[in-house]
């Protein structure tokens, strides 16, 4: 299945990624570890991704492949590699991938990625190092499942975080937020506190009826970057390093938030990792945003 992509904002992500795995595996090329590359969303490049019931409108649909065969690309190679799906048929192409390579340890999964995340950084031994990509289609991500990336102390994490679904499950005005949301949003969002977090009171006027002034008690929700910079923060309760997100759009509208993390507390050994993430991202989109 050949695969297409979805845009310039996708271009930029693949750019991205392609641009730190070629730098990854020169730095610790010489370094006592085994290199992973994993990939919980590998998909195949060309297809419709599914979404949760009642929330296929929530975003436009975009062609997500591309990724698994960036990283077999990068040379020198990574150690190991390991692509997850949950979707049979997408199994079937990374398994005709996988054949592609004979040269490459591939190991294919088919799992929910809240399954696959915690079980591959759990799998990681002393020696292992790994970079992690994670980028669901919608909201099939879990917070929690973060957690399990932060704690490792050995990966290396890209994170597309789908900036523009909040904005559309959170109504401008805070009183509409449709019930069948709100548990998406707490696991999305690892916290049923978002409400507080996400909306902030405004200033209106009183409103007259026939008994006299009331006040009307409103809330709106904070601006796309407002929101970003709460999920940055949140991030950086996890990790000991996040770097400023690039924000992916679409025809001007913000659609994902890219983000670059580090597991390990050392700063010595996030340091340069740090540096080159930035320096790939200011290459790609400037210091606008």
């Amino acid at each position: 299945m050949k695969h297409q992509f979805g845009g310039i904002w996708t271009s930029k992500k693949l750019l991205a990624l392609e641009h730190y795995l070629a730098f990854y595996v020169k730095a610790l090329r010489n370094q006592p570890f085994m290199l992973h590359y994993a990939d919980a969303f590998a998909g195949t490049g060309s297809h419709v991704p599914a979404v949760e019931e009642g929330q296929a409108l929530l975003m436009p649909l975009e062609n997500f492949g591309g990724s698994v065969e960036k990283a077999l690309e990068v040379v020198p190679s990574f150690d190991r590699y390991h692509f997850n799906d949950l979707n049979p048929s997408h199994v079937r192409e990374l398994e005709k991938i996988k054949a592609n390579h004979p040269a490459r340890d591939i190991h294919i999964y088919q799992q929910d990625a809240n399954q696959f995340v915690p079980e591959f950084c759990r799998g990681l031994k002393r020696g292992d190092r790994a970079v992690l990509l994670l980028d669901p289609y919608s909201t099939q991500l879990d917070w929690a499942t973060l957690k399990y990336v932060a704690d490792s102390g050995k990966v290396d994490l890209w994170l597309l975080f789908p900036i523009s679904v909040i904005l559309r499950m959170t109504p401008t005005q805070g009183t509409k937020v449709r019930p069948e949301w709100q548990n998406t949003l707490n696991r999305l969002l690892g916290t049923d506190q978002w409400m507080d977090a996400l909306y902030k009171p405004i200033d209106v006027p009183p409103i007259n009826d026939l008994f006299g002034e009331i006040d009307s008690l409103q809330t709106q929700r904070l601006n796309v970057d407002e929101l970003e910079r709460w999920v940055t923060l949140r991030l950086k309760t996890l990790f000991p390093y996040v770097g400023e997100p690039m924000r992916l759009e679409n025809n001007g509208r913000p659609l994902f938030s890219f983000y670059f993390a580090v597991s390990n507390e050392n700063p010595a050994a996030w340091g340069l990792a740090a540096k080159a993430a930035s320096h790939i991202r200011n290459k790609l989109v400037g210091n606008s945003q």
